[in-house]
């Protein structure tokens, strides 16, 4: 749908956008924003890889997003994030997810929650992956997502009842989807760089001492056999 469909849309109240606003609708699109809530899973570095502890005290928890003015998606890791628009779609309109090329150019991609069914009625919760070699920082309602709206030619039979609904609705974070990442642990690219580095030195270290030590302690095992051999010759 265009802008101009999408805006009739919302004044016939077929859709509804809240809070909406108007330089947020785009030729055809919407703009999602960041909203208060996000996961993000833990960062592993080489040593804690070692441990691998898994208590509960060292679960992540849910960031207030509002409060901390945005969060921190490290390199290497992937979190749960709420919009901060509440989407409704009447039965005769789906939607249809994206993210915003401009945190797209940074790493991110955007793993989850694509398709907006028919009937649905909540905030969206969106899966972000940062493939990129360094964090990444959202910022607090920074439009991070694209919504295109689409007309379908006859209304759904069955509208959008999925088992997290009454969640989404309040702008929760899905408790069993809070709970799987809360436990997750992830070695971070640049922590799994830095122990690619420090194995390429320790093989860099150990070429060289080959090489200073090796001849040498060759030399010397060699003189060795060689004078056991002229002993038992000149012995014999």
């Amino acid at each position: 749908m265009t802008d101009t469909e999408i805006r009739e849309a919302l004044d016939s109240e077929a859709i509804e956008i809240e809070p909406l606003f108007d330089e947020n609708l785009q030729p055809a699109s919407y703009d999602l924003r960041m909203g208060d809530r996000a996961i993000v899973t833990k960062r592993l570095d080489v040593e804690r890889l070692r441990e691998r502890l898994a208590d509960d005290e060292d679960a992540v928890p849910e960031i207030n997003v509002e409060a901390e003015r945005g969060f921190t998606l490290p390199a290497g890791s992937f979190a749960l994030v709420v919009t901060k628009e509440r989407v409704r779609l009447s039965q005769q309109y789906a939607g249809h997810l994206g993210l915003r090329s401009y945190f797209a150019r940074k790493g991110l991609l955007l793993l989850a929650g694509l398709q907006v069914d028919p009937g649905f009625n909540g905030h969206l919760v969106l899966g972000l992956a940062n493939l990129s070699p360094r964090s990444v920082y959202v910022p607090h309602e920074e439009s991070i997502a694209t919504l295109e709206i689409h007309k379908m030619a006859r209304p759904a039979s069955v509208g959008y009842a999925g088992m997290y609904a009454g969640q989404q609705t309040t702008g929760a974070i899905p408790r069993q989807d809070s709970d799987y990442l809360r436990t997750i642990e992830t070695l971070s690219v640049s922590d799994l760089t830095q122990a690619l580095l420090r194995l390429s030195d320790n093989v860099g270290t150990l070429t060289r001492d080959v090489r200073v030590w090796g001849f040498p302690l060759a030399t010397g095992t060699l003189l060795v056999v060689l004078g056991l051999l002229l002993t038992r010759i000149f012995a014999g």
